[in-house]
């Protein structure tokens, strides 16, 4: 549900559901429990945030780890080319 895919699907069946106290083995009946909505789209509130910010953090992880080889001169050097080139500059 945080992906926000098909959220409103599992919202109208928990706003549908019947509890225990209603009878085992019940139908849903509509609208049983308008409140579950604002449980619902809270929870998708936080968690479509919590998401956003994981990607955004992944993202800029990767970004700065191409940072920090592009400060290095080794982004598209391996470390045995690096080392050569090294060994000229000292030479």
């Amino acid at each position: 549900m945080m992906s926000t895919e098909g959220w409103l699907d599992v919202m109208h069946a928990g706003i549908d559901s019947v509890s225990p106290v209603d009878g085992v083995q019940m139908n849903p009946v509509k609208n049983k429990t308008p409140l579950m909505s604002i449980y619902f789209v809270v929870f998708m509130i936080f968690g479509s945030q919590f998401i956003l910010n994981l990607f955004v953090g992944v993202i800029m992880d990767n970004f700065n780890k191409i940072k920090d080889k592009e400060e290095l001169g080794s982004l598209f050097v391996t470390d045995e080319q690096r080392s050569w080139i090294d060994a000229h500059k000292l030479g």
